[in-house]
């Protein structure tokens, strides 16, 4: 048995571990489909004082060397910029103003972000569906060392956001519905400080 072979098989076993449906796009939910409770938790008070510096390079860290699997493996990098004061609530207005610099500067990506179809999810989903049962069994892919990663870095992020929220971007596809080559992955929430913060990858689905 080839390691190409492996490879496939152990990603069909777990539903591809990282994604809803690595093998036929992401079908999410209604655009525009909010959490409200999410976006009133706040922080406690350890963290209030926490600069937005402090966030970044924690998340920067957590995220090195930590892969989205799905017909190829692409890594996790930070995302960050600032908000208007008073800003509750994550929306898909905000990050497509806010980040569409990392997204329509990437090659590999589908571009420009302000007219890609968007599909979006929560974040108890995300952290569901990137830690199945299956995640990690030994001689699989991904393996012990790779979903470990995974749930380092959901972790950093819960740790360190609220209101957070999981966007694809895709120009495949309909809006609610993303498929393609060059999806981008956008988790993100608010820091202490009250700006927007997370991460990116990209997704392969054919």
């Amino acid at each position: 048995m080839n390691l190409r072979f492996l490879r496939i098989a152990s990603l069909l076993a777990i539903s591809s571990a990282f994604s809803v449906a690595a093998c036929g796009g992401a079908t999410i939910g209604s655009v525009g489909t909010e959490n409200p409770a999410e976006d009133e938790e706040d922080f406690g008070e350890e963290l209030r004082t926490k600069t937005d510096a402090a966030v970044q390079a924690e998340i920067a860290a957590a995220a090195k060397g930590t892969v989205y699997v799905s017909e190829s493996d692409n890594t996790f990098t930070l995302v960050k910029a600032s908000l208007p004061d008073g800003t509750r609530a994550i929306t898909e207005a905000i990050v497509r103003d806010k980040l569409a610099w990392y997204v329509d500067h990437d090659e590999n990506a589908d571009k420009p972000l302000a007219k890609l179809n968007m599909a979006t999810k929560t974040w108890a989903s995300w952290k569901s569906e990137s830690d199945p049962k299956e995640c990690g069994t030994p001689g699989s892919y991904p393996g012990p060392e790779e979903c470990a990663k995974v749930r380092a870095l959901n972790d950093v992020l819960g740790r360190n956001l609220r209101g957070i929220k999981v966007y694809y971007f895709g120009a495949n596809g309909s809006p609610g519905h993303v498929d393609g080559v060059a999806v981008s992955i956008l988790i993100v929430g608010r820091t202490p400080k009250g700006n927007l913060a997370g991460v990116r990858t990209l997704a392969i689905w054919t």
